[in-house]
């Protein structure tokens, strides 16, 4: 199984971002330098919605201005799940166009103990990665 490493602080961040905006998805972005996801940048849901996310362009296009001029990488995406599984939907798969990112999915199924998975979806294959904090 593929490895995506990503530093406790910014899953704590992540779960923390779902909490908040719960019972609508919350989505973000993740950075890092080399293959080590070390940052979050937390955007807006405009859908407004508890079953899809979506980011603002401009959001993103910032996103990328940003992490060019830090020397940094786009290594990931999450979003949360408030009433389902930590496991991409089919609106998640078609709507997947990063192949290089990992696809995080933070599930509130059970809100005491959130479930954190990670994917990467390539032309609509998903497969699953094993999370190493750090």
């Amino acid at each position: 199984m593929p490895v995506v490493k990503i530093s406790v602080n910014v899953v704590n961040q992540m779960i923390e971002h779902s909490l908040i905006e719960s019972p609508l998805e919350c989505c973000g972005l993740l950075m890092g330098d080399s293959q080590k996801i070390t940052q979050l940048w937390k955007t807006e849901n405009v859908a407004k919605s508890p079953i899809r996310f979506e980011i603002e362009p401009k959001e993103l296009l910032t996103f990328s201005r940003y992490i060019e001029k830090c020397k940094l990488k786009h290594l990931g995406i999450y979003h949360s799940h408030p009433s389902s599984e930590a496991y991409p939907s089919q609106t998640d798969i078609a709507q997947a166009h990063y192949p290089e990112c990992a696809y995080f999915i933070i599930s509130l199924l059970g809100p005491t103990e959130p479930n954190i998975r990670a994917f990467t979806i390539i032309q609509q294959i998903v497969q699953e990665k094993l999370i190493q904090r750090f």
